[in-house]
């Protein structure tokens, strides 16, 4: 699929089926996150976080066993750059046959923060979850 078939297919997912992304869906999301740049030049740090591990979860979404989540330093135009990158990796998500949604108030925020190892002067905008459609 390719990147205008992967926009025009491209919906919100909240429901998903239960599965761990495979050991060959995270490395193939992992390699891609080199080439999720942004116009800005700012660099982001992505990770595929284990909800079970985490005990991560959103009130909207069922089923979500993987979450997609990013942080950066803070400075001017972080927010659009992460908008930028992340939508990148949506679409290449989606091209991959797995759903996404962003996610930024509907959250347990401070445990997100927390598994990524949010520190001072960093911000994480918003996740996904991220898997298999139900």
């Amino acid at each position: 699929m390719n990147v205008i078939e992967a926009i025009k297919h491209r919906r919100s997912v909240r429901s998903f089926d239960g599965r761990q992304l495979t050991e060959e869906e995270k490395n193939s999301l992992s390699d891609f996150f080199a080439r999720a740049d942004n116009p800005y030049g700012q660099v982001i740090e992505w990770v595929i976080l284990d909800a079970e591990e985490h005990d991560l979860s959103s009130p909207v979404i069922t089923g979500c066993k993987n979450y997609l989540a990013g942080k950066m330093k803070r400075q001017a135009h972080s927010e659009e750059a992460f908008g930028y990158s992340f939508e990148k990796i949506v679409l290449q998500a989606e091209a991959m046959g797995l759903g996404t949604t962003w996610i930024a108030g509907t959250m347990d925020r401070k445990a997100f923060e927390k598994a990524v190892g949010l520190e001072e002067g960093q911000v994480m905008p918003c996740i996904s979850p991220i898997g298999h459609p139900a």
